[in-house]
């Protein structure tokens, strides 16, 4: 999608027009107001502060292995990757925006810092439980979440639908390879932390 983007390629503008004449359609200015509300729990102000709550949480808690695992996820994959990718891309928004909106366009930040933050929070919560049908309750709740988030960045006009897809993907590119890394190296972490007289509490003993 990034490489379509950058060569304004033909199936790009077929995907964006396709969901957008599905997406943008009865908006009104009660409408626009509630999803206006709603798309602020994606923004990256947002998302920056409860991944900030929730590291002091576990700071708190001693889990000294789960805050670098979950704030490293959230802060990197979620807020610098598609920072980075926006200023080498510099795709300019929709032009017909319902709310201001600044900066560039690919990929959706909302979308990125959506999947990576509540997608974190799902894996976080799945780890925890051990029951099929709650592992797929979380992971449906934390999917419609984001894909709330995206489909408001769409209906406002701030986004293409591949802005969103784009931010989905690299999002979910973040989860799943630091939920790896935390399967392969937070036993270490743990081990490491607690030779350094850092008392970490481990997710599970």
């Amino acid at each position: 999608m990034l490489i379509g983007v950058a060569t304004n390629a033909s199936f790009i503008k077929n995907f964006d027009n396709y969901w957008i004449d599905i997406i943008r359609v009865n908006i009104t200015t009660s409408k626009t107001d509630i999803i206006a509300f709603i798309t602020n729990f994606g923004g990256v102000a947002a998302i920056v502060m409860m991944t900030i709550a929730l590291l002091l949480i576990f700071l708190f808690l001693k889990r000294y292995t789960i805050a670098i695992w979950f704030g490293g996820v959230v802060l990197v994959g979620g807020a610098l990757l598609p920072w980075i990718i926006k200023q080498i891309i510099a795709r300019p928004r929709p032009s017909d925006m319902l709310i201001s909106q600044g900066g560039w366009s690919f990929p959706s930040g909302h979308a990125t810092g959506s999947t990576a933050f509540y997608g974190m929070i799902a894996a976080l919560l799945i780890i925890t439980v051990s029951k099929l049908w709650q592992r797929i309750l979380i992971g449906l709740v934390a999917l419609a979440i984001i894909l709330t988030i995206m489909y408001t960045r769409v209906y406002l006009g701030v986004h293409y639908p591949s802005d969103v897809t784009a931010g989905f993907l690299l999002g979910s590119t973040a989860v799943l390879c630091g939920s790896a890394l935390f399967l392969l190296y937070s036993q270490s972490c743990h081990r490491y932390l607690l030779a350094r007289n850092w008392k970490d509490v481990y997710l599970k003993k």
